[in-house]
This record gives structure tokens, C-alpha cells and sequence, in this order.
């Protein structure tokens, strides 16, 4: 028994991988192989074929079922999260195991060496404790470094070290610092050139914003702050009526669900929120807590000139009875 051909390290584990194998017999026989993850042995699954000299199997499936996208419960620095977006796996049969590869959600470009993977634009606004993600995809032989400058009352800054190679994902905050920074200058460093930098003004929320996270083309985490919501807005116009034409004001939402607008923003970044649509799952975030919400609808309105725009999210609980 031998493994013939494995695909590619870091190919994406959202389109087919498909795994040769020969059993180097001449005769045919019943074949199991087991997928396992490398980081602690444990089997994702298992495929079973009757009858065979040789064969391919694709292990997208199995891989996808293993990791699943996801937020971790709190964010209290700047430090590198698990998304749930890449795994390290290995084939065994017949007591004979494949080498151990990497693959990743991203479907990115081999031929760089680094590759950033937020769509968002470079200049962003959140709160003081909210985090916000920049992701990228990067190989083990780059060092990948970032580098995270608070500017305010006095200046301060720290260094995030990611672990190498991979899809690799970094939270952002303002947590960290002594002093509640007027802005934070986030460089992206690689191999200490650097590559990216990210602007955030750090300011308090409108009372009725709400943020939102989801996963990009790129399978890659995205978070914004909606800073209007559409139902309160037409709430506070409809008690007003009420007020001179003494009619009750209906209500616009229940508490397991949000209308919610953005701000006017560039081309650029109505195109990366618009992702928000095809994305498969959507949270909301509190602070620096998340909770899951479904999508009901997205609509985009875009000024006459077409290079600035709006655009319209309606999200419900995820979960019958949960307030959102």
C-alpha cells in the first residue's frame, strides 16, 4: 500500500483535494482509509472501498466538516485568533500514513509567498473595546510580524508574533494599552518590509450602531460597525406623528431582529460589505463578544456619481428566542 499523490499544501479545503493511493497488489481487495488531523492523531473520517487495486478519494469533505469557521468567546489583546480556518492532516492505511499537509479555506495564489486576505479598506473606526481581524496567508519560511502603534495622550506600542505558515488571522484592539488611544497605526511586517498598514480611530458608538462579523471570499473574517439602525429611525419618526396626529405607532422590529445601515462609504468598501450576502455565517459583537445571526436580506444604495454608497442589512437570532 502507498499514497501515489496528495495534493498540494495550502490548496483551499473548499474545492475538491483529491488523494491517490495503490494498494500494489495485483489482486483486488477491500480498502479503508482513514483522515487524520496531525495535531493530535484523531480521526475526521474514514473511506471505505470494495474491491480495488488503486483509487482516489477526496478529503475536502471530511475536512470541512472538521473545521468549522468560528469567533473565540473573548478578545482582550492583540494576538493572533483561531478562525477555524486551516487544518494539518495525514492519510493512514494498512498501517501505512501519508506526509503530514497543511490546507487552508483561502484559495490562494502558491506562487506568492504572502498574500493579504481582508477586503475591507485600510481605514476603519471601532471602540475602545471592540477587536477588529486582518487576515493573511503566508509560507512557513516568511516571518510575518505586526506592529500595533497607539497615538493619543501619550504614545505607546506592542508586537504581535503569529505562529508561521498558513492562513493566519490577528485581532485587533485597544484593550491593551494603559490609556485609551485616539488612534491605533496597525504594519503589517514581512520579512521586515512592510507590507500593509491599517488606520483605526478609535471613538465611542452612535447608541443605536450595531457591529457585525462575517467571513469574506476569501474565507477570511471581517468585522464593521453599522452605525444607524434603520427600524429605530423610522420608530422615533412614527412616535413623532403620533405626538401630532394621534395615531399609535407601530412596531417596526421584534427584539430577535435588526435593520441596520452604514455609513456612506467608497466603492471599494460597499463591494466588501456586500460579501455579506454569500457569507455562510454572520455574528453579532458586543464589546468584544459574539453572538450568531442569519441574514435576511442586503440591499445597496449608491449616490449619482456612483463612487460612494449605502448599504441595507436585515439580520434575525440565529436562535428562537434570543434578543439581538
Amino acid at each position: 500500500m502507498k499514497f501515489t499523490s496528495l495534493p498540494e499544501a495550502y490548496n483551499s479545503f473548499r474545492e475538491p483535494l483529491l488523494c491517490s493511493f495503490d494498494t500494489e497488489s495485483a489482486t483486488a481487495k477491500d480498502v479503508e482509509i482513514l483522515i487524520k488531523r496531525a495535531d493530535d492523531d484523531k480521526i475526521i473520517g474514514r473511506k471505505r472501498l470494495k474491491g480495488v487495486t488503486s483509487g482516489q478519494i477526496d478529503i475536502a469533505p471530511y475536512l470541512r466538516n472538521a473545521v468549522q469557521p468560528t469567533l473565540p468567546q473573548e478578545v482582550k489583546s492583540c494576538t493572533e485568533i483561531d478562525t477555524g480556518t486551516q487544518i494539518r492532516v495525514y492519510l493512514e492505511s494498512d498501517g501505512v500514513v501519508s506526509e503530514r499537509r497543511r490546507y487552508i479555506a483561502a484559495k490562494v495564489d502558491l506562487e506568492k509567498d504572502y498574500m493579504p486576505l481582508t477586503t475591507q479598506i485600510e481605514h476603519r473606526t471601532m471602540a475602545a473595546d471592540e477587536f477588529d481581524t486582518i487576515s493573511y496567508f503566508a509560507y512557513p519560511e516568511i516571518v510575518v510580524e505586526v506592529l500595533v502603534e497607539a497615538y493619543g495622550k501619550s504614545y505607546s506600542y506592542l508586537r504581535v508574533r503569529p505562529d508561521s505558515g498558513g492562513q493566519r488571522t490577528i485581532a485587533i484592539t485597544a484593550l491593551p494599552f494603559d490609556e485609551v488611544p485616539d488612534e491605533l497605526k496597525v504594519s503589517v511586517e514581512v520579512d521586515g518590509v512592510v507590507e500593509s498598514i491599517y488606520h483605526y480611530q478609535i471613538k465611542q458608538n452612535l447608541k443605536g450602531s450595531r457591529r457585525l462579523a462575517w467571513l469574506n471570499h476569501n474565507s477570511a473574517l471581517e468585522i464593521y460597525t453599522f452605525p444607524l439602525r434603520k427600524s429605530a429611525l423610522i420608530e422615533a419618526t412614527r412616535r413623532h406623528m403620533e405626538t401630532i396626529w394621534g395615531k399609535e405607532a407601530a412596531a417596526v422590529e421584534s427584539h430577535g431582529e435588526l435593520k441596520l445601515l452604514s455609513a456612506y462609504e467608497p466603492e471599494e468598501q460597499i463591494e466588501a460589505l456586500g460579501e455579506i450576502l454569500s457569507s455562510p455565517k454572520v455574528w453579532l459583537i458586543r464589546g468584544c463578544k459574539a453572538q450568531r445571526v442569519e441574514l435576511r436580506a442586503e440591499r445597496t444604495l449608491t449616490m449619482p456619481c456612483g463612487e460612494m454608497g449605502i448599504i441595507e442589512v436585515d439580520v434575525c437570532a440565529a436562535k428562537e428566542g434570543e434578543k439581538l
